[in-house]
């Protein structure tokens, strides 16, 4: 049986968790030789170059009038045209806006994803949520947290929604790096004990009480640099809120990277002091590259940090503990090389990137040979029965 065609639905492709996961999953599969594409509705993105570079047929609809019934009539112009065996879409209200004309078309399969605990989201949010449900077969969720989150807010079957883990692919992440390229770059000390993070400057990321923690690091170990990676809306004012700590120079803000791995490979430890999260792929990076964790406990962090095993985790917005976090693992470094041994052991053990292919490529071939099933024998096309192979909560 030849296998099927897969099409992934974003707004654009901006430089984000959720469209970096899409490029590797259609990368990945397109090498598995499944035919994807990725197809993005208002711009093409600042990643469309990488989806290119992966050699992943890519279209944007550019679409200028947001989301109304153009829009929609869009997305079935062009769905009719480029038929796809599955279509799985990414980002709120996708399954609703794709789907709803994938489903008059009888596109055979359509998934939705959640990948984030959306607590922004408002009653016309949810109501969009809801009806695209209705055409969505499955729901995947990147965590367990965002799993029951789903569970409890949105209405869908149970059997419906499921968590496939994200992946690292370890030849992009290489624990053997010395990144004594990115400390030369911004001026850090070859043996200075550099703690970083790289996160988007935005509420969730939880930059204020990194700094408040940050600030009470520098007053009690003068020596210690720090490193933050990204942008965002609240980068300005992090900037002038770090310039009045002592010795402010030692926290260097290095915008966004491309060389994440590199980043990475520099840093004694790596923290994220969040205050929502869904299951963020930086700290399965970092795990990877062997660096300790110290980070909050929230969403699905703790399904894959451990304190005492991976790294420290402590409460959100409590700056105080995430100080003492960081200035345990400086005080001990023997505690921080074990902690960081033992993370890149766990993401070799159970989050490599095959893992997570080997269940996506299992669900859609068992959602798609259903339906083949169905269509063949003219019975009922209910998914009510099918085995989820993923994981479920």
């Amino acid at each position: 049986m030849s296998k099927p065609s897969i099409c992934y639905f974003l707004p654009t492709m901006n430089i984000g968790g959720a469209e970096k996961h899409v490029i590797h999953l259609a990368s990945a599969l397109q090498q598995r030789g499944y035919p994807t594409r990725i197809v993005t509705i208002f711009q093409e993105g600042p990643l469309k170059g990488q989806v290119l570079r992966e050699n992943i047929p890519f279209t944007c609809l550019h679409v200028k009038s947001g989301w109304n019934p153009a829009t929609v009539f869009k997305i079935f112009q062009w769905l009719r045209a480029n038929r796809s065996d599955i279509l799985h879409t990414y980002l709120f209200g996708f399954h609703f806006y794709a789907g709803l004309p994938a489903r008059l078309l009888k596109v055979p399969v359509i998934l939705s994803s959640r990948r984030e605990i959306a607590q922004w989201k408002k009653r016309r949010h949810w109501l969009v949520e809801n009806l695209g449900n209705y055409f969505a077969d499955r729901i995947v969720c990147c965590s367990r947290a965002v799993q029951s989150w789903t569970l409890e807010r949105e209405n869908v079957r149970p059997e419906q929604v499921l968590t496939i883990y994200n992946g690292v692919d370890l030849n992009d992440f290489n624990p053997q790096s010395d990144g004594l390229r990115v400390r030369q770059e911004f001026g850090i000390p070859e043996g200075a004990f550099l703690v970083g993070t790289v996160a988007n400057f935005s509420h969730e990321k939880g930059y204020p009480y990194l700094l408040d923690a940050i600030s009470v690091v520098l007053e009690k170990n003068p020596s210690v640099w720090f490193l933050l990676v990204g942008s965002g809306p609240l980068q300005s004012e992090m900037k002038a809120r770090a310039a009045v700590i002592s010795r402010s120079r030692q926290i260097v803000f290095a915008g966004s990277r491309s060389d994440i791995p590199e980043i990475l490979s520099a840093l004694d430890v790596f923290t994220l002091a969040s205050i929502i999260e869904g299951f963020p792929n930086v700290i399965l990076e970092a795990m990877a590259m062997a660096k300790p964790v110290v980070a909050t406990e929230v969403g699905g962090i703790p399904e894959l940090v451990e304190t005492g095993e991976d790294g420290i985790l402590v409460k959100p917005r409590a700056s105080g503990l995430l100080a003492q976090a960081i200035l345990t693992l400086l005080e001990d470094r023997r505690l921080a090389g074990r902690l960081g041994n033992h993370a890149g052991e766990k993401i070799r053990r159970d989050f490599m990137l095959t893992k997570m292919l080997d269940q996506y490529e299992a669900l859609y071939l068992s959602l798609w040979q259903g339906e083949n099933e169905h269509a063949l024998s003219g019975k009922d096309s209910s998914l009510a029965g099918t085995k989820l192979t993923a994981g479920r909560s």
